[in-house]
């Protein structure tokens, strides 16, 4: 089982990784510069002492004195070799032992490394604790003890190497001392942001734990505290949406409770008749046979819209569950709906007033939900009409409208916010059942259904899309 990291260590392990990387950047660009910026000054200091040889040229344009204008006064010094490769400037009598013994340690060192300090390149080496660097450059003349006279080579002159080195320790000192004020800081710095970041981890994961028992709380259906507060304003806003998650499950399980309570009470009273008129008959309590067998067939038929209206909304509610496609015309569906109550209409002397578009109005889904849908609508409005309903199916900006108004008395407004909720049974209503199957068909078309009513008026209103 692989085993996974903890919110805490990651919050930690990554932003410290980082810091720490970003001061070995810090510390290894600072050195990187401190290297150049010495080799850049080493050179000052050569370049100065190469140039006053150049004043010894019988060139006069080679008479060039190159001042040190880089602000430090590093120690230099040159030892000139002739073409035996020995020393002939500085040379005996010594200053002292110093010069002597860094005489024969250059001479000893050009000698192990001619070839490359041939090249022109400036090296560096280590002497007894002090860092040097070097560079060689070669001239033609002749030497008279005291001074180089650099003249064209020709078979008279000789050549020389011009060995110049200056001590940069001062420097590498500097350098160093720098280095180690900027690597305690770092760490200073370093471990301040550790710990302000240990510090946000672990408060981060305290409020963690609070979410995650605060979700618990709502898992084990248990009570939720009012008015509780999270460190940070994501995890109340997560709280939040639990909270109205809870909510709604809570809604849920209050219509699940209606659900059954009604479907058992509106089973369990055709039930009850059918039972006691299929008794009557059979004991021959009940005089008029046909009688009581027409109210059996009509409390069966009851009983089997309820069941085929709740088989629908389970079948809608699972997800799994395809939609069937066929194109059908919209307008000619409204006009059969209108047909169907067309009967029970006349009966109750109401009028039907149809509005519809004279073009077809093309639309893909399933034919007989949408009828359904309409049907519940059209059903609702010839219980509750008095004189007139007004049927409109037409296109307009917005797509596809089909409204249906009734001069009833209107719908109460204690129940209007709940009227297509399931078996919320309102005035006069039947199972509960049929306008939230009319919405339910109308979403899953990415429709919208709406109501507005007041007393004498009443009026559903479906907006489908076009597409």
């Amino acid at each position: 089982m692989k085993k996974h990291r903890t919110l805490k260590a990651s919050l930690f392990i990554g932003p410290s990784l980082i810091i720490i990387g970003a001061f070995c950047a810090v510390l290894l660009a600072f050195n990187i510069f401190v290297s150049h910026y010495i080799e850049r000054i080493a050179s000052a200091h050569i370049d100065s002492i190469f140039s006053r040889f150049s004043l010894f040229s019988e060139k006069a344009e080679d008479w060039q004195l190159t001042e040190n204008e880089s602000g430090y006064g590093l120690a230099t010094g040159y030892v000139i070799l002739n073409e035996s490769e020995e020393a002939i400037d500085p040379c005996p009598p010594w200053l002292d032992a110093e010069e002597k013994s860094m005489t024969a340690y250059i001479t000893d060192y050009y000698r192990q490394n001619c070839n490359i300090l041939r090249e022109g390149k400036q090296l560096s080496f280590m002497r007894e604790g002090r860092s040097y660097h070097i560079q060689l450059r070669t001239y033609y003349g002749y030497y008279d003890g005291y001074a180089l006279f650099q003249n064209e080579k020709n078979a008279e002159n000789h050549q020389y190497q011009i060995l110049v080195y200056t001590d940069a320790t001062p420097l590498i000192e500097f350098g160093n001392t720098v280095d180690r004020i900027l690597l305690v800081f770092m760490a200073c710095a370093l471990f301040a942001s550790l710990l302000a970041l240990l510090f946000r981890s672990k408060k981060l994961d305290d409020a963690f734990r609070s979410l995650n028992a605060y979700i618990s709380l709502a898992g084990r259906r248990q009570q939720l505290p009012d008015g509780i507060t999270f460190a940070y304003d994501e995890f109340h806003e997560a709280a939040k949406t639990v909270h109205a998650m809870t909510e709604m499950i809570d809604q849920a399980e209050q219509a699940q409770k209606r659900f059954f309570s009604n479907a058992s009470h509106e089973l369990k009273t055709p039930l009850m008749s059918i039972q006691g008129y299929a008794e009557g008959i059979q004991s021959g309590a009940v005089p008029d046979r046909e009688k009581g067998i027409a109210v059996i067939i009509r409390e069966t038929q009851k009983m089997a819209r309820l069941i085929n209206d709740i088989l629908l909304l389970s079948r809608m509610d699972a997800v799994d569950t395809p939609i069937r496609r066929e194109t059908f015309d919209l307008r000619e569906m409204v006009l059969y709906c209108a047909g169907t109550i067309e009967t029970a209409a006349i009966q109750k002397k109401i009028v039907l007033r149809l509005d519809v578009d004279e073009a077809p109005i093309l639309c893909n889904g399933d034919e007989s939900e949408m009828e359904r849908a309409v049907l519940n609508i059209l059903s609702n409005a010839l219980r509750y009409a008095k004189a007139a309903i007004d049927i409109t199916c037409r296109r307009d900006a917005a797509g596809v409208v089909i409204s249906v108004k009734d001069d009833g008395p209107g719908i109460a407004p204690e129940d209007l916010p709940h009227i297509f909720e399931r078996f919320y049974k309102g005035n006069g209503g039947n199972f509960g059942i049929g306008l939230s199957i009319t919405q339910e068909v109308i979403q899953r078309r990415h429709g919208i259904i709406s109501v507005n009513s007041r007393p004498g008026q009443t009026i559903f209103r479906i907006l489908l899309p076009l597409q």
